[in-house]
């Protein structure tokens, strides 16, 4: 108990100190813990954009079903370890607005198919892949809904969006990495995005910045009725 006082001690006097150094102290929200008390019900994960896993949601839904999307093609040689113990489906294509063939650049898990501008360099490695709507990949495939909806995408995100607009009817929420600055050739404003996202009867939620840079967010929608949207209703811990 008072090894527990004492550090609680030491943790408001540090926050209190980086606080004056102009920094905020508060709990990790990307994080299982947090964004359960979102309370999400849903029967189907779909996570977008793999690379080694997403292992804040498939601990937060590790009783559900799982479904895996990804154009490249050690995806699951990546994930093993992420998806282990998971019921999954993996599918090995990528998702955009319509059906067609694109160069993916391969950067690990920056890999992208826009052009960045915000990299000096351009990737050494593509590859092409098959692109086709976030509907048509689940067509006909007996999943059930309600969904949850993950994507990363590096800058392809509106795009996916766009051709998952059956399947968003369908889904609670939607956490997907967005953009803030001009990052992509031809790539989308964030409030494009916001205006989407809107039109099928979203809203905004929660916005997580990135912990080294401001050029994008992590944005969680929820449906424009969702109880998550009351003033208390998802209460963010802070030291001090």
């Amino acid at each position: 108990m008072i090894k527990g006082k004492l550090l609680k001690r030491a943790l408001r006097s540090a926050a209190s100190m980086l606080t004056r150094q102009g920094f905020h102290v508060s709990e990790e929200r990307y994080s299982a813990a947090y964004l359960k008390r979102y309370g999400f019900e849903i029967n189907t994960f779909i996570d977008i954009g793999v690379y080694q896993g997403s292992p804040v949601f498939y601990e937060l839904f590790k009783d559900k079903k799982f479904i895996l999307i990804d154009p490249q093609p050690d995806t699951m040689e990546k994930a093993a370890e992420s998806v282990k113990g998971l019921d999954f489906d993996y599918i090995q294509s990528g998702a955009g607005a319509t059906r067609d063939t694109a160069t993916l650049a391969l950067e690990g898990p920056s890999s992208s198919l826009m052009k960045r501008r915000d990299w000096k360099r351009q990737a050494e490695k593509t590859v092409e892949i098959q692109i086709a709507p976030l509907d048509e990949l689940l067509a006909n495939k007996g999943y059930s809904g309600p969904f949850g909806l993950k994507v990363d995408t590096e800058g392809f995100d509106l795009d996916v969006l766009k051709g998952a607009v059956q399947t968003l009817r369908e889904t609670h929420f939607v956490f997907t990495e967005a953009s803030l600055r001009r990052r992509f050739e031809g790539g989308y404003r964030f409030s494009e995005l916001v205006a989407f996202m809107a039109e099928q009867g979203f809203e905004v939620a929660d916005v997580i910045p990135h912990r080294s840079h401001n050029r994008l967010v992590d944005v969680l929608f929820v449906r424009a009725g969702s109880p998550a949207l009351e003033p208390n209703a998802v209460p963010v811990r802070t030291v001090g």
